[in-house]
């Protein structure tokens, strides 16, 4: 079969589109884990590098599975209030104040089939105790009841941290990550997909001149230069973002730099020759970092264009308001340290 990059077509096809030499080998890590069709499995990476798409995959992999004919449930633990989660996950017998209340939850929806759990590293404690106890075959209880039926569900779990590091703080439960992290997939950053931007970027249009059923002229030169050249901290996500809003601004004309967010146009100014009597800003020093360096100018521009709004910075971003505090927290200590952070990620 051929490698691409992942994406989701509709609710049905999940197609690969791509090439690069680190994309390649998880795509091949991938078809190597479809095998696997009970296990449970860690994917890391990222947010916006396919998570989610690749459970996709691995959900509907092999048609003669009586599992892949199931459901797919996904769920985020980092997008639902702590106080939710358990109810959600679980499902509820009785309300609080004894009242019945009877609700499955996404466990029990997903029988037969797949429940994606994302940022599971977001769980709180109580809960991955409770969730271990469902990995190792126990009954399932939901909130306020007692243990009914063992579920047929395999759990996909994803992150975006350091889940070893996590235990080492014990803020992460040493025997759930021995459960899912037995097989494990890990996706690699966009920026280290060599030629695989130009090769999304052909994909998302293909895809918007379908939809919209306008021609589009494809990428400029000067464009498509600031595309690859750009570090993408939200990823695929972003990019796919960044694309289809081009598209529509361009109204069927090549996507050009007029029609890119202003923080990647800023890009080409800031690569442009100098004018007469300018200054051109020093080169970074040697081993300072440049790549982190500009991950963090670019979020906290989309941050200032936003207004300061978190949940309206994350959607540009195409990451998750959990992933984005984390990275305005880093700068903002940097900051006041009076020093750059380190980190690009």
């Amino acid at each position: 079969m051929m490698t691409r990059v992942l994406w989701v077509e509709d609710d049905s096809e999940v197609r690969l589109v791509g090439a690069s030499e680190r994309w390649t080998r998880a795509m091949d890590e991938l078809r190597r884990l479809a095998a696997h069709e009970r296990a449970p499995l860690l994917i890391t990476g990222e947010p916006g590098t396919g998570k989610e798409l690749c459970a996709r995959y691995l959900h509907a992999s092999n048609p003669s599975s009586s599992r892949a004919g199931g459901p797919f449930v996904a769920v985020s633990a980092a997008r639902l209030p702590a106080e939710r989660l358990a109810d959600e996950l679980f499902g509820v017998e009785t309300r609080a104040d004894g009242r019945p209340a009877a609700r499955p939850g996404l466990i029990e929806l997903a029988e037969g089939g797949t429940l994606f759990l994302d940022e599971i590293g977001a769980l709180p404690l109580d809960l991955q105790q409770r969730l271990v106890g469902v990995l190792d075959g126990e009954p399932l209880c939901r909130i306020g009841g007692e243990g009914s039926q063992v579920p047929d569900v395999r759990v996909i779990a994803a992150t975006s941290c350091d889940l070893r590091a996590r235990v080492i703080e014990r803020s992460f439960h040493p025997d759930l990550h021995q459960r899912v992290g037995a097989l494990g997939l890990a996706l690699p950053p966009l920026r280290e997909r060599d030629g695989d931007v130009r090769r999304l970027i052909e994909h998302f249009l293909e895809r918007q001149r379908g939809a919209t059923g306008l021609a589009g002229g494809g990428v400029s030169p000067g464009a498509l230069a600031q595309l690859e050249a750009y570090p993408w901290p939200g990823n695929v996500r972003e990019l796919r973002s960044v694309v289809e809003r081009a598209f529509l601004l361009a109204h069927g004309a090549p996507l050009d730099l007029e029609h890119l967010p202003p923080e990647i146009g800023a890009l080409s100014r800031a690569s442009a020759p100098p004018r007469p009597g300018s200054v051109r800003p020093s080169p970074p020093a040697r081993g300072s970092a440049s790549l982190g360096e500009a991950v963090r100018r670019h979020i906290l521009a989309v941050y200032a264009a936003q207004g300061g709004n978190v949940t309206r910075t994350a959607s540009a971003l195409g990451i998750t308001r959990v992933s984005l505090r984390r990275h305005l927290r880093q700068y903002l200590a940097a900051d006041a340290r009076g020093k750059e952070p380190l980190s690009s990620g």
